[in-house]
This record gives C-alpha cells, sequence and structure tokens, in this order.
C-alpha cells in the first residue's frame, strides 16, 4: 500500500450528527481533528438534517485537497442477506438479484433506493444494502461544491466489521454493532453470513442483549445456542457479562468518552 500524499477525512451520518476526523499523510496517519456537529432530525426523512450540514462541514475542516470516506449510519441503511445462488454471477446479476429482493421485502418504495452487493468468495451467502438513492445524490452534491475528493460510501456495518479480529473472522459468533437508538445483529458461523437484523432499541439496550438474541435464534428456528457474542458500541454503556454467554468488547484506541467517534477512528 503506497502512502497517501494527500490529507483524508472520514466522515459519519448520524440522524442527529455529523462526526468526522481529519487524518494527516503518510502510511500511517496521524488523526488531526476529530469533531461532531449536532443536528436536529426533522421530517419523515431522518438523514436530510445531517446532509444539511455536510456542506458547512467540509468547507470547514477539508479546506484542502483531502480524499474522503463517508459512513452512513445503520438507521439510514437496510440489510438483506442473499443466499448463494450459483446462476449468477458478476455483480451485475448480483445486484439486479438483490433489487428485486428488496423490492419483494419492502414493497414499491424500494425502487427508489441505491443497491450495492458485497464481495465475497463464490458459492457464499452475500449482505446486501440499500440507502435512499436521494441521500446518495445530495451526498455526491455536496462533495462536488468542496475540495474534498469523495473516495467512498461505505455503509457503518461494513466500517464496523473490517475491525473485527482476522482470527475471528472465520469461526462462530454474533457480531452486534450498537448506535444510539439502533442495534445490529449478524450471526456468523463458521465464516459465513446467517442473518442480519436491525432492530430500535433504547437507551438500556444492553440490558436486554441476551433477550435479542435469543429472539433471533427463535426466528431462524435453530436449536444449538451460539454462545460467542461480539459487541460494537458507540453508547457509553456497555452489556455486562451475562450466563451461558460468552461476551468480548470490540478492541478500540477509543477511550470510554470517545466511543461517538467509532465510525471514523479505528
Amino acid at each position: 500500500m503506497s502512502p497517501s500524499w494527500h490529507e483524508s477525512i472520514r466522515l459519519g451520518l448520524c440522524p442527529d450528527r455529523v462526526v468526522f476526523a481529519v487524518y494527516g499523510r503518510g502510511l500511517r496517519p496521524a488523526v488531526l481533528e476529530k469533531g461532531t456537529v449536532p443536528v436536529k432530525p426533522h421530517g419523515q426523512e431522518p438523514w436530510r438534517a445531517p446532509l444539511a450540514a455536510l456542506p458547512d462541514v467540509l468547507k470547514e475542516h477539508a479546506p484542502r485537497t483531502t480524499e474522503a470516506t463517508l459512513v452512513v449510519s445503520n438507521h439510514f441503511v437496510r440489510y438483506l442477506l442473499l443466499d448463494a445462488n450459483p446462476d449468477l454471477s458478476g455483480r451485475r446479476e448480483w445486484r439486479e438479484y438483490a433489487m428485486h429482493r428488496f423490492e419483494k421485502t419492502y414493497g414499491a418504495k424500494a425502487v427508489s433506493w441505491d443497491v450495492e452487493v458485497a464481495e465475497t468468495r463464490s458459492p457464499l451467502p452475500r449482505i446486501a444494502s440499500a440507502v435512499d438513492r436521494a441521500l446518495i445524490e445530495g451526498v455526491i452534491a455536496a462533495f462536488n461544491g468542496s475540495r474534498a475528493r469523495l473516495v467512498s460510501i461505505e455503509p457503518y456495518l461494513a466500517t464496523a466489521f473490517n475491525r473485527v479480529p482476522a482470527a475471528m473472522t472465520g469461526s462462530s459468533f454474533w457480531f452486534v454493532l450498537q448506535e444510539p437508538g439502533r442495534v445490529l445483529l449478524a450471526l456468523i458461523r463458521e465464516g459465513v453470513w446467517q442473518c442480519v437484523r436491525g432492530r430500535r432499541a433504547g437507551a438500556r439496550w444492553h440490558e436486554d442483549l441476551a433477550r435479542m438474541v435469543e429472539r433471533e435464534r427463535a426466528l431462524l428456528r435453530r436449536t444449538e445456542l451460539c454462545r460467542e457474542i461480539l459487541v460494537s458500541a458507540i453508547g457509553a454503556e456497555q452489556p455486562a457479562a451475562m450466563d451461558a454467554l460468552n461476551l468480548t468488547l470490540l478492541p478500540s484506541g477509543l477511550a470510554a468518552g470517545e466511543r461517538a467517534f467509532a465510525m471514523v477512528c479505528g
């Protein structure tokens, strides 16, 4: 990997804030600045408030030539697990199949969504993600008026799972990803995705985690219990040890008071 000759900025788009971290140059760039811009959600499309704040964030914190990555909160992303399908080949066919599945699951409103499918080894199941196309178009418009170059847009699930230790990715565990107001649960068995589902969650989500896992297991109609749980949480509250379950917190270099930056800082 060659070093970047430009500064970079990572931005997180959340219902109530835009979070950002500016990095210097080089192979192991240091964080030069990080911060949070609060916004007030409004209307039926909660992504519009942080999107409206994005141009000012770029103008103030990316005034020079900068490479940018945008991480989208799971509040704004829908996920589906696509079964392995040997009849599909190539990114286009998988994407068309995913669009069909989203429309079948969510109805006509899915026609206005932008759909992507994660790459994986064939013939394994794949994760498909969808966000409102208007959100993507708004992000592109915000960057067109700035000096920052948009390199990628990532769903938060992808960002967080990329930080799972390599030694775990081929094993079996529940991956729990928490943001204020939302918890995402995914089951991985021997390195293969079995399910992914988002749930609304209150401030005391950590006390209900064992019951959430049990409900997901019941929906999968599985009698065996996967006891390993890996948690990545932005909230200040962390789940405590649970009977019959082995709980691990995803390693992070962030202090407890800085977990709000988990979307943009490793």
